[in-house]
């Protein structure tokens, strides 16, 4: 099932490892090489509170086998990466926020749905209507919920970002 993942072999291609050695200053080397790193290893922390989880979560159930083995998921300071998907009220979003400041500092953030954009189909005053005034979101994905294949697209320019090291919270 993890056939998406690089092996040693992939990294010796133009594109892995050689492709970063090619670099004469050692502290862009030292950038890039992490940014490789960031790309190829990102740990979700998944902040479900609705339907579009069901979206997603099929992509990321195969890559991180071990959670079928532990009930638990692992704590924020362990992860890089946050999803958030669903309704924000005004009771959770100290939670959200929270779970936020303890990520480490290099961190991306993954807005699902038109829930945490704009409230979605909810128009209450207790719903967060824009999670971006709050937590600098990278990718943004709009829909209700969105398809499978924008969820794709933009898990492949997240990629990209985190190979450019390019982040919202900077």
């Amino acid at each position: 099932m993890r056939d998406n993942i690089p092996t040693f072999f992939d990294t010796q291609q133009g594109n892995g490892i050689e492709k970063l050695s090619l670099t004469t200053n050692a502290a862009s080397f030292l950038e890039k090489f992490n940014n490789w790193i960031n790309v190829n290893s990102s740990i979700p922390f998944i902040f479900d509170t609705a339907c579009c989880s069901v979206e997603y979560s099929w992509r990321y159930k195969f890559n991180y086998f071990e959670e079928d083995f532990e009930p638990e998921q692992l704590p924020a300071q362990q992860s890089d990466l946050l999803f958030i998907g669903g309704t924000i009220n005004r009771k959770l979003l100290p939670f959200l926020l929270e779970t936020y400041e303890k990520m480490p500092k290099k961190k991306w953030v993954v807005a699902i749905g038109a829930c945490p954009l704009s409230g979605g189909p909810f128009d209450s005053y207790n719903i967060v209507t824009d999670i971006s005034k709050y937590i600098p979101v990278d990718i943004a994905i709009a829909g209700c919920p969105p398809r499978p294949a924008d969820i794709e697209a933009a898990m492949t320019l997240l990629k990209e970002r985190i190979a450019a090291g390019v982040m919202a919270s900077e």
